[in-house]
């Protein structure tokens, strides 16, 4: 590594954030953000400080480690195991790689760090005011905690901080004891947590308490045991540090720092996690203009910590005068009037789908801010956020913003793309997936985007779909750019240029750079007329829809109906049908149908010519004339048979989702498939021809083309295989293959053959077909 005192060195081999402790002493203090975890703080200079300073910064910034360089030695203290560790520079230098390593294994959490302790003691409040009146008024208590540690809390300047005043509890002289005797003696020191951890603590401060346990432990001691509200399908995703920490240093590359005064919005503020961040960048880098912050949120605790937060960062970073802030509770931010002329736009919009929208005003709204020519279908809230704050921009304004990724791959926003894509420039759009938010399913994106249209081409950053890589995503992200690299690639990760874009045609689905380059080749062959599309070949059509499991019954059930009814019922494949090229029925269906339709047209003769399954179902009559469409007169029909499984004929059968694993053959046409699709050929096709596109759909290759081109879900790799998501597919075509290659034809009709017969080792030989004659250079 290069000379450990160059602060640059350190994002250059590590992709760390140096952050200044406190900009406005002008030290070479910093707070080294790695992305959530194993932060430390760090110091350049040839004069010592105390040992209990070093200990107080890096407690209160919830890290483990201060390092201090000087000019032949690095020092190492650590709060929590109370030791120095002195090593000489010049070794350390030698052995980068090993020495930070060495400080991440000295950086795991532990439950006496700065946030759980503020927040053990807080819980505790809690249990002992129950929150009589509502959870603000302990928020406000929580607040003037905090402040103890710099005044007298019972003389409080309410305006000087931003908070309103509220009755104490009796015991409150104990909780303030607490809080300033900290851990392990070290003091808090309240201006590094308000500025470097407040996100963190007040995302748990704000969690819903739906029981409290006033209960005293074996000591007497009050309970820190709060029993609060999970909701994994919530709307309302507290944004991750590192994340909005990353959003924010890419937006500000591109802001322009002559300007005299930068107006900043953030319309669903929360507890102002961006706005505190890019308050704390700007500073860090310089800015001495005029700043004009806006924030609104429908929850008044977090505008009440909004405020607390801004006016602590006003007094203390920008004297006052070169800072304002308007923080406001709305009912809707969308209801309210945008100026449009921000020059930066941070948010973190609430991902509410149109089911969940709670009435039709709510729905309205969405509408009217979409306006006729982009709304289309049922649109998710999070989409009228991002369109209105496009809208909302001055000439050379900035936005950066969360979003759910199906805004970026559904075909319904395909007009708000496009304006959008019309109105500004992409920056950065990236594919990070589900494991971003605590407790929640949402797969996540995030989108940095200015004004006017250029023909720049964005920066593409994919993850894989698993926990614990964003943070190396990010920290590789700001290395890349330091380093004027062109690109990374690495397993589970990939930052870009791709040279189109969209890469997916209609949509903007972000894929790694090898799919990127796999997709280039591919799409070679389909313009050679080597390979087709899937919607030339098949058409993709949904199975039935029973509308009710009293319908489906088992193969041991089956064998009690009696022979006359036994015409009623098909063999049925499901989701847990089809594994690996081979069909294994568990189940049948009821299918009163057969070549001229529906064969039971009323009530009398279903109880005449099915006396047995009548009298079985008829038990369900209710529930079943309570399905959609379906009333007492045609309770017993399901509620999609679908015309075409009518006709007994040999078929290719997918699950709804799944990959290369979820596709099997009826030879005989024996099956229906329920919540499945069926692949119909538009051309004649061979006996033969059915298994050469088994074994090819049951290809690793295949799996790999699902991935570039279908719509994955969440939990790994599993995709969409309906029609809508596997149209543009290229695959081989069977009569064209005969004629160039007979043998390779042949070759994977007797794969397909094995496959069906349950002998899975084959795949890799299809693979090695597929590679060797269609697919090269994959």
């Amino acid at each position: 590594m290069r000379d450990l005192a160059v602060i640059d060195n350190w994002t250059r081999s590590f992709g760390l954030l140096p952050i200044h402790l406190n900009p406005n002493i002008g030290d070479m203090k910093f707070l080294m953000l790695n992305g959530g975890y194993a932060d430390f703080c760090l110091e350049i200079s040839s004069k010592e400080d105390i040992i209990e300073s070093y200990f107080e910064k890096s407690w209160s910034t919830n890290t483990k480690n201060f390092v201090v360089i000087n000019n032949d030695n690095i020092k190492v203290y650590n709060w929590l195991s109370e030791e120095v560790e002195t090593i000489p520079k010049q070794q350390v230098e030698n052995y980068s790689d090993r020495f930070y390593k060495y400080l991440l294994s000295k950086s795991y959490k532990t439950e006496s760090d700065v946030v759980p302790f503020v927040l053990d003691i807080f819980r505790r409040l809690r249990n002992v005011t129950l929150e009589r009146e509502k959870p603000s008024d302990a928020l406000n208590l929580l607040f003037k905690l905090l402040i103890s540690l710099e005044e007298d809390y019972s003389n409080i300047d309410y305006e000087k901080w931003g908070i309103r005043d509220s009755e104490i509890p009796s015991q409150f002289d104990y909780f303030v004891e607490l809080m300033k005797l900290g851990v392990k003696s070290i003091n808090p020191r309240l201006d590094l947590i308000l500025r470097h951890v407040s996100g963190t603590l007040f995302q748990e401060a704000h969690r819903e308490v739906i029981y409290f346990n006033p209960q005293r432990d074996l000591f007497g001691g009050i309970s820190n045991q709060l029993f609060m509200k999970e909701d994994m399908y919530s709307s309302i995703h507290y944004t991750p540090q590192f994340l909005a920490r990353s959003i924010v240093e890419n937006c500000l590359k591109y802001l322009d720092f002559s300007v005299k005064k930068i107006k900043i919005f953030d319309p669903a503020c929360g507890s102002s996690e961006f706005l505190i961040e890019v308050l704390k960048q700007l500073k860090n880098l310089g800015y001495s203009g005029e700043i004009d912050v806006k924030g609104w949120d429908i929850s008044e605790s977090a505008v009440n910590t909004s405020k607390f937060l801004l006016q602590y960062e006003k007094r203390t970073q920008w004297n006052d005068d070169n800072m304002t802030f308007e923080v406001r509770q709305v009912n809707n931010s969308l209801e309210e009037k945008w100026d449009d002329d921000f020059d930066l736009i941070l948010m973190n919009p609430p991902f509410l789908s149109w089911e969940l929208l709670k009435n039709k005003k709510e729905r309205d709204v969405v509408l009217e801010t979409l306006g006729g020519e982009v709304r289309k279908g049922k649109p998710n809230l999070a989409s009228a956020f991002f369109y209105k704050s496009v809208k909302s921009l001055n000439n050379q304004g900035i936005l950066g913003c969360i979003l759910p990724s199906s805004i970026f791959t559904y075909a319904s926003y395909n007009n708000l793309r496009n304006e959008i894509n019309e109105d500004l420039t992409i920056k950065i759009i990236a594919k990070l997936g589900n494991f971003v938010f605590e407790d929640a399913l949402t797969d996540v994106s995030f989108f940095i985007g200015q004004k006017p249209k250029t023909r720049d081409l964005p920066k593409l950053i994919w993850s894989k779909n698993e926990k614990g890589i964003v943070q190396n995503v990010l920290r590789d992200l700001r290395r890349m750019d330091i380093n004027n690299q062109q690109a990374v690639e690495e397993k589970n990760y990939s930052i870009y240029t791709s040279t189109e874009f969209p890469i997916i045609s209609d949509n903007w689905k972000i894929i790694s750079l090898a799919e990127t380059k796999f997709k280039k080749n591919i799409e070679r062959f389909v313009q050679d007329g080597l390979l087709t599309r899937v919607s030339n070949l098949f058409s993709v059509k949904q199975g039935i829809r029973t509308g009710s499991k009293m319908f489906i019954i088992k193969l041991s059930q089956f064998e009690d109906i009696p022979i006359s009814e036994k015409r009623f019922y098909r063999k049925m494949i499901n989701n847990e049908s089809i594994k690996n090229g081979k069909i294994e029925i568990k189940n049948y269906v009821w299918y009163p149908y057969d070549e001229k339709g529906l064969i039971i047209k009323n009530e009398e003769t279903f109880r005449e010519i099915a006396p047995y399954s009548y009298e079985k179902l008829s038990s369900f009559k209710e529930q079943l004339s309570n399905r959609a469409r379906k009333d007492e007169n045609s309770w017993w029909i399901l509620s999609e048979h679908r015309a075409w499984l009518i006709n007994k004929e040999k078929r290719l059968y997918s699950t709804e989702f799944g990959n290369a694993n979820s596709f099997g053959l009826d030879k005989l046409g024996e099956y229906v498939i329920e919540r499945g699709n069926g692949w119909i050929p538009k051309k004649e096709f061979t006996f033969d021809d059915y298994y050469f596109y088994l074994a090819f759909f049951s290809s690793n290759i295949f799996n790999r083309l699902l991935s570039i081109y279908s719509k994955q879900l969440a939990g790994g790799e599993w995709y969409d295989l309906g029609k809508k998501n596997t149209s543009n597919i290229p695959i081989p075509e069977a009569h064209l293959t005969f004629e160039k290659n007979p043998d390779v034809y042949f070759r994977l009709i007797e794969l397909g053959k094995e496959l069906e017969s349950g002998n899975v080792y084959v795949k890799q030989v299809i693979d090695d077909i597929l590679r060797s004659f269609f697919y090269l250079n994959v």
